[in-house]
């Protein structure tokens, strides 16, 4: 897979609390992120061509669009090489199972600090490039 020449990570999240928590986890890690409200919101944005991000991060709880039919049409607009990590409660797992194959990784809740990176990592996304800084650093 290439990463080059794509800087976004595109986070979709419609429970405030898990946006705002995944948001700083990949920002407090160098990347450079686009944190949207809704599936809804997300599809329209990739469709209409605003986004072109390297990685997506969808996170169903709490969206009332996070239907398999939905999330088939998001998966349908991300160019080929563009990997979904989709985060699933207990409680949507069940209705959300025939995407299993479809997704680069399927992540079950509760999560902990951590486990978004190291999921990313097993995908083999590569870790944010630093630029610029304080010298010696």
């Amino acid at each position: 897979m290439e990463w080059e020449g794509r800087a976004e990570i595109l986070l979709v999240a419609a429970d405030w609390r898990s946006r705002t928590l995944l948001l700083a986890e990949l920002q407090e890690a160098g990347y450079d992120v686009v944190a949207l409200p809704s599936l809804e919101v997300a599809l329209a944005a990739l469709a209409g061509g605003r986004l072109s991000p390297a990685l997506v991060i969808l996170d169903t709880q709490g969206d009332p669009d996070a239907s398999p039919r939905r999330i088939g049409q998001l998966v349908n607009l991300l160019e080929e090489d563009v990997p979904l990590v989709l985060i699933v409660g207990v409680y949507d797992a069940r209705t959300l199972a025939s995407l299993r194959e479809r997704v680069a990784l399927w992540l079950s809740r509760p999560l902990r600090v951590g486990d978004v990176l190291t999921a990313m990592r097993r995908i083999g996304f590569p870790p944010p490039r630093k630029v610029g800084g304080p010298p010696g650093l």
